[in-house]
């Protein structure tokens, strides 16, 4: 009874992966009237069954969760520089800023320079050499 009932949830999982929206409620009465015609014997034959989709069930979730948890990391990218706290999705190299915006990076270091781009939008970083990152916004010549 139990490879039947395997290949009916197989079967039944295929049907679904296929299916169109307005197909998915039919499939799944249609699996659900299976079921519930079953005996009582072989709904309880078919408990260690759906224990093992269960826990192969949380431990996909519980491996999503995990995904989902370094993607929040990953986006939460941040350094800290002389205790101030800097997002670095909005900070970017002075080479990167230059091609984004198709600029020559020449141009963008002297505009630093002449204040053009103001001091506060330049974030020098000692423990990397001072290297400099430039907050990703639109400047121009004064």
């Amino acid at each position: 009874m139990r490879e039947n009932f395997k290949t009916k949830v197989d079967q039944y999982v295929a049907a679904l992966k296929s299916a169109g929206k307005e197909e998915v409620p039919v499939i799944r009465s249609e699996f659900a009237a299976w079921y519930h015609a079953l005996t009582d014997s072989e709904k309880s034959e078919l408990t260690p069954f759906w224990q093992d989709i269960k826990d192969s069930a949380r431990q996909k979730i519980a491996e999503i969760k995990e995904a989902l948890n370094e993607l929040q990391q990953l986006q939460n990218v941040k350094i800290v520089v002389e205790g101030a706290e800097y997002d670095l999705h909005e900070w970017i190299t002075i080479s990167e800023y230059s091609r984004i915006h198709h600029l020559k990076v020449s141009r963008v270091q002297n505009w630093i320079t002449r204040g053009v781009v103001p001091r506060s939008k330049v974030l020098a970083i000692p423990q990397l050499n001072n290297m400099k990152l430039i907050k990703n916004e639109v400047y121009a010549k004064a």
